[in-house]
């Protein structure tokens, strides 16, 4: 890898410079050309034309760009074409000296194109330069030495002088490119080493990403495992609240019935001396004997009371059961609900638990219709209940007093807000954090099982709503925010 690293930066830097050189050869072409337009004609006595320089800079130096140009264009990066740029940038060197005849300045260009050269990093450039340098210097010294050096006669070490300036530089350049090449590899090493842990750290990534993939369709199904487990500890404990109440149900359902039975079976006596009444006053019996011997009077004024409470009771078993069926009715989706209609009939199941000990007080606000899982909200509502009535039973069992659940709602804001009270014992300040933990209570066996606050805290929660408690000595105040508008419930909340 540190090999291809090298060589593709090696491989920028050359392609860059073969660009820098295309706009250098075209604009010393076209300097050329305007350095010889200086002196456009030559003269033979009176003859003019056109001067040797300029037909050289146009001539020549298209000649001198054609390859280095075509090859720039056509396959940069070559190594043939830097070989071509080094000979035609030398060889431009050679013409700029010729067309100035000389000049001792113009021999500068030669050292400036040797250090353009060294910007391809590639220390192989300069000898090929330095030949074209030399032989150009050497063929010219000997055939045409002022075109060269600015006089006819040299002096024979002249070109000797000029060479070892020459090699002098091309010393420093080959230093200065093999030190470039020495800094290339070591950036080529970083960028191996960085190329390879940011290879270890996407293959880490990779496997961190899988593991927590799995992970995560772990947790998925865990979720949705503890979920169903949450729902179905919901129904269990809805179903173990009914259950606890069936008894006090089955009470109170059983004491209309037996007074519905009682009037039944009066009503069917009643009628048989009513039949008799009839039977003998069709005989003929005088009406008088008929009223003495059946009481008549008293069937007339106990029938009517006893149709009464026979409607009576059948209308409180009906109220008992419609409470039981909306209670325990399952959670679909969610939908409007009285809220006020719910409390009076959870209060309504509830009866069993409270009404040897305490008096409901109920104060019912105007609340519109609230959007939730009514369920879930009685199963809140039966939790709270049965907890106050149990509170207030453990301070008056065995004495004459009654103790007092108090029931209000209200709309606050965008809430709806109800607060059930009890004159209990309270709630000590040591256990108030704990009383929404799951399975804690402080009930005796079997009287409780420490779900019913964990219970009422996730439906509430789960609605967007709150709930909080506020506790002293001999009272307690639960209240319930539920908001108005109804909660995006969670898809798992039914």
């Amino acid at each position: 890898m540190r090999g291809r690293i090298f060589a593709a930066n090696l491989g920028v830097i050359h392609r860059r410079t073969d660009q820098m050189f295309f706009w250098l050869l075209l604009a010393q072409w076209v300097f050329a050309i305007a350095l010889a337009l200086d002196e456009p004609y030559g003269w033979e006595g009176s003859s003019r034309h056109v001067h040797f320089h300029l037909k050289l800079a146009i001539i020549l130096g298209a000649v001198i760009n054609l390859v280095p140009l075509v090859l720039i264009h056509q396959r940069p990066g070559w190594w043939v074409t830097r070989h071509s740029v080094a000979i035609a940038q030398m060889l431009w060197s050679a013409m700029l000296i010729m067309l100035t005849n000389g000049r001792i300045e113009t021999h500068f260009h030669v050292f400036g194109s040797l250090a353009f050269l060294a910007f391809y990093r590639d220390w192989k450039l300069l000898p090929t330069a330095t030949l074209v340098v030399a032989a150009d210097h050497l063929a010219r010294g000997t055939l045409w030495p002022d075109s060269v050096y600015g006089i006819a006669n040299p002096e024979w070490w002249r070109f000797l002088e000029h060479a070892s300036w020459v090699v002098f530089e091309d010393t420093v350049l080959v230093f200065g490119c093999r030190r470039a090449l020495a800094e290339m590899r070591i950036v080529a090493d970083r960028e191996t080493a960085l190329a390879t842990l940011n290879r270890d750290i996407e293959k880490r990534v990779d496997e961190r990403t899988q593991e927590l993939r799995i992970a995560n369709q772990a947790l998925g199904r865990e979720m949705e495992s503890r979920l169903q487990a949450e729902a179905e500890l919901r129904q269990a404990h809805k179903l173990e609240s009914v259950g606890r109440l069936a008894a006090g149900v089955a009470h109170e359902i059983n004491t209309p019935v037996q007074f519905v039975n009682d009037s039944i079976h009066f009503l069917r006596d009643a009628t048989t001396d009513l039949l008799a009444v009839v039977d003998k006053l069709a005989a003929g019996t005088a009406a008088e004997q008929a009223t003495e011997e059946f009481d008549l009077d008293y069937l007339r004024s106990r029938i009517p009371k006893a149709f009464d409470r026979s409607l009576d009771g059948l209308e409180r078993v009906a109220t008992i059961v419609r409470s039981m069926k909306e209670f325990a009715h399952p959670d679909s989706d969610v939908r409007p609900v009285d809220l006020n209609a719910a409390l009076a009939c959870t209060l309504t199941i509830a009866s069993s638990e409270y009404k040897y000990v305490a008096d409901v007080v109920t104060a019912f606000g105007e609340l519109p219709p609230v959007s939730c899982l009514p369920g879930a909200v009685n199963q809140v509502f039966l939790n709270i209940l049965v907890n106050a009535a149990h509170a207030i039973g453990d301070v008056v069992t065995g004495t004459a007093q009654r103790g007092t659940i108090t029931v209000t709602t209200r709309a606050e804001g965008d809430y709806a807000v109800i607060e059930i009270s009890d004159t209990g014992a309270g709630i000590p300040d040591a256990i108030k954090p704990r009383i929404y933990d799951p399975f804690f209570t402080t009930k005796e066996v079997g009287k409780g099982t420490g779900q019913g606050l964990a219970i009422a805290r996730s439906v509430i929660d789960k609605h967007q709503g709150t709930i909080d408690v506020a506790s002293t000595v001999g009272h307690t105040t639960f209240t319930l925010r539920l908001p108005l508008a109804g909660p995006r419930l969670l898809a798992t909340a039914a």
